[in-house]
């Protein structure tokens, strides 16, 4: 039995393809398993390189999984005329959403740049300041920077007192770090 999996995995005994010749993977579609029963083999990419097995694959008990990124027409075809089953998944692009952990490893790596951009980032996602104050006071105490902990603790005092804005007050504090 043939079944071809687009964007999707198989459940079975996967084995590398590319090391065997094809006498060696017909020898495997034509042997009974050890102990009975069907065996089921995934084969990762490797349709269009066994397109001209796919008859002798079709006709063995075992069951070949064929996982796909992209599926050809000529292959398509070729499987359904054996009676070989085609399942398909519909890859979901996710929607980018900004990652404030970044900022935490920049402050980390001590990264100015990134620390920079990446605080940018997430003011223009929506972030609250007081989150990524947060955020980096928590990496500064990881870092067991004191004097850095101090430093981000005072900023957010300080804007409550009115010394300014936080979102500045960060920027200003990451350009002099």
């Amino acid at each position: 039995m043939i079944k071809v999996l687009v964007n999707k995995k198989g459940k079975g005994e996967e084995f590398k393809w590319q090391d065997l010749s094809h006498d060696e993977i017909v020898s495997m579609a034509s042997t009974p398993a050890l102990f009975g029963g069907n065996q089921t083999y995934v084969l990762a990419g490797a349709l269009v390189a066994l397109s001209d097995m796919l008859d002798a694959l079709a006709e063995s008990p075992h069951t070949f999984i064929f996982e796909e990124e992209k599926l050809l027409k000529a292959e398509r075809a070729k499987v359904e005329k054996l009676g070989g089953k085609i399942e398909e998944s519909k890859v979901v692009k996710k929607e980018w959403k900004f990652d404030n952990f970044g900022v935490a490893a920049a402050l980390g790596a001590k990264d100015r740049k990134k620390l920079w951009l990446g605080l940018i980032q997430s003011f223009a996602a929506g972030e609250k300041e007081e989150a990524v104050a947060g955020l980096m006071c928590w990496k500064a105490r990881q870092m067991r920077d004191v004097k850095l902990s101090r430093q981000l603790t005072w900023l957010y005092h300080d804007s409550h007192r009115g010394a300014g804005n936080l979102e500045l007050l960060l920027e200003r504090f990451v350009l002099k770090l």
